[in-house]
Protein backbone atom coordinates (compact mmCIF):
# COMPACT_ATOMS: atom_id res chain seq x y z
CA UNK A 1 0.00 0.00 0.00
CA UNK A 2 1.30 3.38 -0.87
CA UNK A 3 0.78 6.42 0.52
CA UNK A 4 -2.37 8.23 -0.47
CA UNK A 5 -2.09 12.10 -1.42
CA UNK A 6 -4.85 14.79 -0.23
CA UNK A 7 -5.73 15.75 -3.64
CA UNK A 8 -9.51 16.44 -3.86
CA UNK A 9 -11.09 16.99 -7.68
CA UNK A 10 -12.82 20.83 -6.83
CA UNK A 11 -16.09 21.15 -7.52
CA UNK A 12 -16.86 22.00 -10.78
CA UNK A 13 -13.57 20.21 -12.20
CA UNK A 14 -15.12 16.64 -12.35
CA UNK A 15 -15.97 17.17 -16.48
CA UNK A 16 -12.00 17.98 -16.73
CA UNK A 17 -10.89 15.31 -14.42
CA UNK A 18 -13.33 12.57 -16.64
CA UNK A 19 -11.81 13.78 -20.05
CA UNK A 20 -8.31 13.05 -19.06
CA UNK A 21 -9.47 9.40 -18.26
CA UNK A 22 -10.40 8.74 -21.83
CA UNK A 23 -13.41 7.87 -23.31
CA UNK A 24 -16.04 5.76 -20.66
CA UNK A 25 -19.62 5.02 -21.22
CA UNK A 26 -21.93 7.52 -19.59
CA UNK A 27 -22.97 5.74 -16.98
CA UNK A 28 -19.70 4.68 -15.87
CA UNK A 29 -18.78 8.26 -15.83
CA UNK A 30 -21.31 9.61 -13.54
CA UNK A 31 -21.01 6.40 -10.97
CA UNK A 32 -17.66 8.04 -10.99
CA UNK A 33 -18.15 11.07 -9.62
CA UNK A 34 -21.67 10.27 -7.77
CA UNK A 35 -21.53 10.92 -4.31
CA UNK A 36 -24.89 9.16 -3.77
CA UNK A 37 -25.07 5.27 -3.10
CA UNK A 38 -23.37 3.15 -5.54
CA UNK A 39 -25.88 0.29 -4.90
CA UNK A 40 -29.03 2.25 -5.07
CA UNK A 41 -27.63 3.44 -8.89
CA UNK A 42 -26.47 -0.04 -9.38
CA UNK A 43 -30.18 -1.92 -8.76
CA UNK A 44 -31.43 1.12 -10.48
CA UNK A 45 -29.80 1.03 -13.92
CA UNK A 46 -29.23 -2.76 -14.42
CA UNK A 47 -32.55 -3.52 -12.68
CA UNK A 48 -31.83 -6.28 -10.46
CA UNK A 49 -30.64 -6.37 -6.65
CA UNK A 50 -27.25 -6.11 -5.82
CA UNK A 51 -25.95 -8.01 -2.84
CA UNK A 52 -23.15 -7.34 -1.17
CA UNK A 53 -20.32 -10.01 -0.99
CA UNK A 54 -18.00 -9.13 1.55
CA UNK A 55 -14.91 -11.37 0.50
CA UNK A 56 -12.06 -9.84 2.93
CA UNK A 57 -12.65 -7.69 6.61
CA UNK A 58 -10.08 -7.56 9.44
CA UNK A 59 -8.80 -4.95 12.01
CA UNK A 60 -5.23 -4.82 11.56
CA UNK A 61 -2.43 -1.63 11.93
CA UNK A 62 -1.50 0.56 8.89
CA UNK A 63 1.97 0.07 7.31
CA UNK A 64 1.69 3.40 5.48
CA UNK A 65 0.70 6.68 6.65
CA UNK A 66 -3.04 7.80 5.26
CA UNK A 67 -2.92 11.63 5.51
CA UNK A 68 -6.17 11.66 3.98
CA UNK A 69 -7.76 10.39 7.29
CA UNK A 70 -4.99 11.86 9.20
CA UNK A 71 -3.88 8.20 10.19
CA UNK A 72 -0.33 7.48 10.68
CA UNK A 73 1.96 4.21 10.67
CA UNK A 74 0.84 1.79 13.29
CA UNK A 75 -2.23 3.23 13.86
CA UNK A 76 -5.30 0.68 14.11
CA UNK A 77 -7.40 0.82 11.10
CA UNK A 78 -10.38 -1.87 9.94
CA UNK A 79 -9.58 -3.00 6.27
CA UNK A 80 -12.95 -4.21 4.41
CA UNK A 81 -13.16 -5.25 1.12
CA UNK A 82 -16.49 -6.15 -0.85
CA UNK A 83 -18.07 -7.04 -4.40
CA UNK A 84 -21.02 -5.78 -6.17
CA UNK A 85 -22.99 -8.48 -7.52
CA UNK A 86 -26.34 -8.75 -9.26
CA UNK A 87 -28.35 -11.18 -7.73
CA UNK A 88 -29.63 -12.75 -11.09
CA UNK A 89 -27.12 -11.99 -13.22
CA UNK A 90 -24.23 -12.82 -10.74
CA UNK A 91 -21.98 -10.48 -12.91
CA UNK A 92 -19.34 -8.28 -10.29
CA UNK A 93 -20.33 -4.55 -11.32
CA UNK A 94 -17.81 -3.43 -8.93
CA UNK A 95 -15.20 -4.12 -6.05
CA UNK A 96 -14.55 -1.77 -3.06
CA UNK A 97 -11.93 -1.75 -0.21
CA UNK A 98 -12.45 0.45 2.88
CA UNK A 99 -10.77 1.48 5.30
CA UNK A 100 -12.07 2.55 8.30
CA UNK A 101 -10.64 4.74 11.00
CA UNK A 102 -12.76 4.19 14.29
CA UNK A 103 -11.54 6.82 15.93
CA UNK A 104 -13.12 8.93 13.58
CA UNK A 105 -16.47 6.77 14.07
CA UNK A 106 -18.89 6.26 17.17
CA UNK A 107 -19.45 2.88 18.36
CA UNK A 108 -22.70 1.99 16.99
CA UNK A 109 -22.29 3.04 13.53
CA UNK A 110 -19.10 1.03 13.56
CA UNK A 111 -20.80 -1.77 14.11
CA UNK A 112 -22.87 -1.24 11.27
CA UNK A 113 -20.55 -0.45 9.04
CA UNK A 114 -18.83 -3.83 9.36
CA UNK A 115 -22.05 -5.48 8.88
CA UNK A 116 -21.08 -7.61 6.01
CA UNK A 117 -24.30 -7.76 3.78
CA UNK A 118 -24.84 -4.06 3.86
CA UNK A 119 -23.00 -1.61 2.23
CA UNK A 120 -21.39 1.17 3.75
CA UNK A 121 -22.91 3.88 1.01
CA UNK A 122 -27.01 2.55 2.23
CA UNK A 123 -25.86 3.01 5.95
CA UNK A 124 -24.20 6.55 5.74
CA UNK A 125 -27.57 7.41 4.04
CA UNK A 126 -29.56 5.56 6.36
CA UNK A 127 -27.61 6.38 9.80
CA UNK A 128 -25.22 9.12 9.23
CA UNK A 129 -26.57 12.75 8.75
CA UNK A 130 -23.86 14.12 8.85
CA UNK A 131 -21.72 12.53 6.23
CA UNK A 132 -20.18 14.25 3.47
CA UNK A 133 -18.18 12.79 0.31
CA UNK A 134 -15.08 13.98 -1.53
CA UNK A 135 -13.63 12.06 -4.40
CA UNK A 136 -9.61 12.50 -4.04
CA UNK A 137 -8.53 10.37 -7.63
CA UNK A 138 -10.43 9.23 -10.74
CA UNK A 139 -8.06 6.38 -12.44
CA UNK A 140 -7.70 4.43 -15.32
CA UNK A 141 -6.13 1.35 -14.57
CA UNK A 142 -6.57 -1.85 -12.02
CA UNK A 143 -4.67 -0.79 -8.56
CA UNK A 144 -5.57 -4.22 -6.89
CA UNK A 145 -7.28 -6.37 -9.21
CA UNK A 146 -8.11 -6.43 -13.23
CA UNK A 147 -10.96 -4.06 -13.03
CA UNK A 148 -10.69 -1.10 -15.29
CA UNK A 149 -11.89 2.40 -13.72
CA UNK A 150 -11.63 3.49 -10.22
CA UNK A 151 -11.87 6.18 -8.14
CA UNK A 152 -10.95 6.90 -4.51
CA UNK A 153 -13.09 9.06 -1.89
CA UNK A 154 -13.03 10.21 1.71
CA UNK A 155 -16.25 10.26 4.00
CA UNK A 156 -16.27 12.63 6.38
CA UNK A 157 -18.68 12.09 9.48
CA UNK A 158 -19.23 15.71 10.97
CA UNK A 159 -16.84 17.21 9.48
CA UNK A 160 -13.90 14.91 10.44
CA UNK A 161 -12.33 12.06 7.90
CA UNK A 162 -13.72 8.64 8.73
CA UNK A 163 -13.50 6.24 5.68
CA UNK A 164 -11.35 6.16 2.83
CA UNK A 165 -13.09 3.87 0.18
CA UNK A 166 -11.67 2.69 -3.35
CA UNK A 167 -14.21 1.59 -5.82
CA UNK A 168 -13.10 -0.16 -8.91
CA UNK A 169 -15.47 -0.95 -11.63
CA UNK A 170 -14.76 -3.70 -14.87
CA UNK A 171 -15.18 -1.79 -17.65
CA UNK A 172 -16.68 -4.06 -20.20
CA UNK A 173 -19.61 -4.48 -17.75
CA UNK A 174 -20.77 -0.66 -18.49
CA UNK A 175 -20.14 -0.88 -22.27
CA UNK A 176 -22.65 -3.96 -22.86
Amino acid sequence: MTELKDTSIEPGYAVQALRELGPLPGFLRALLVTDGTVTMALEAYFDEVIRISTTFQKQMQLPVAIPALGMHVGDTCYFRQVDLVGEQSNTCFASATSILNKRAIGDSLFEQLVDEHVGIGVILRNSARGSFREVLRLQVGGLMSDFDVNRTYRVSLNGVPAILITEEFPAPVYSA
